[in-house]
Formats: C-alpha cells, structure tokens, sequence
C-alpha cells in the first residue's frame, strides 16, 4: 500500500467509433469510422477511492455518411478531425482496495476541444455522361475547419471499467458533444463509442 497515497502518471489510449448527431447528419445511413485517442495525465488521490485526474489529449472525431440517390449512386463523406482535449476527469474506484486487487473503475468530466487539423472527403458515384449504361466516381478532399466546422468542441467523456493491480486499467468510454460545431441553424454534435486502455506508473526512482 505504499503507493496507493502517491500521485502518478497516467497513460490513456482509446478506440472508438465516431459519429455525427444532429440534424445535418439525420438524412444519412452512419456508416463505421474508427478513431484513436491518446494523452497523458496526472492522477492525484482525493482519498482511497477518488482521484482528480486532469489529463491532455490528442483526439480523433469525425464522421462517415452515405446517401443513396438510387440503387447504384450514392454521395458518401468521410471527416475527420483532429482535436487536442483538456480532461479535468474525477475517478472513482469501487471494491476492496489493495495493491493486489481488481477493481471496477468509473471515471469521467468535462472535455474541452481545441482543432488542430481536419480533413472533408466527398466521393459521389454519378452515372457516366458519357455512357449511360456505366458509372463514375467523383473524389473531391477539402479542408474542413476552415469551410463547415468549428474549432472548438466541448462536452463529456465516461468510461467504466476494470483496474487490476492498481496499474492497468481496460474498458468501455463514451464521448457526447454539448456544443454546436456548426454554424446555427444548422446542429451538429461529436460523438463517440469504444474501448479504453489506461496505465498507471508510479515514480520509477
């Protein structure tokens, strides 16, 4: 138990799965779009089982849409950005505590966004001018900060989860956005699904 007092550092990975809520999504069939999620913190024991754990992120968020014109076009877009998040994040650690033990894990708080770099990719799939009887596909890359999108972003992350030894940590986390990343009336809110890692070191000297 001589560690158990002492802060440490704390390493964070996450994947998950993105999307869009909203209504500038509502017309689309949400198609799978894995992210990654990494950063690292400080975890500060409150008392035995809870911690203020403000850590800094690199995450990933975005989205992936498909509409179909007709059984054989579509218009499908891929976006995704790239934000570095400040988590102020509280842990609660439930169980019998000790160096040996595994325990359940809920952690969680605000989020604060800032983007950093982004991408906007639209493929359409249109009937061929030239023949009608074959199709085209049509790929055009923008930027996507700069023309649709905010660059900031705020909202919650969760995840609950199991932690042994008081060093590893695994689970599952929920990411839902608050505020509006389009411009009004347009309504569109990050959101995200996935499994977490998080590693516990101690002092090493």
């Amino acid at each position: 138990m001589a560690q158990s007092g002492k802060n440490k550092k704390i390493f964070h990975l996450a994947l998950s799965s993105v999307r869009f809520n909203g209504n500038v999504a509502n017309k689309e069939s949400f198609l799978f779009k894995p992210s990654l999620e990494v950063g690292f913190g400080i975890q500060f024991p409150i008392n035995k089982h809870w911690s203020f754990n403000p850590e800094i992120n690199l995450s990933q968020r975005g989205h992936h849409g498909r509409i179909a014109n007709s059984d054989s076009t579509y218009s499908e877009r891929t976006i995704t950005l790239n934000y570095l998040d400040l988590n102020p994040n509280f842990e609660l650690t439930l169980g019998k505590l000790s160096d040996f033990s595994s325990n359940l894990s809920i952690w969680g708080g605000p989020y604060l966004g800032i983007g950093l770099w982004d991408n906007t990719t639209i493929e359409n799939r249109i009937v061929n001018p030239n023949n009608p009887n074959s199709y085209i596909t049509v790929t055009k890359s923008t930027e996507s900060f700069s023309s649709d999108f905010r660059r900031i972003d705020a909202g919650v992350k969760v995840g609950i989860g199991v932690v042994s030894n008081r060093f590893v940590s695994l689970g599952l986390t929920y990411q839902a956005g608050f505020a509006n990343i389009t411009v009004a009336p347009e309504k569109t809110y990050n959101q995200s699904l996935g499994f977490y890692l998080r590693v516990f070191f101690d002092d090493m000297f």
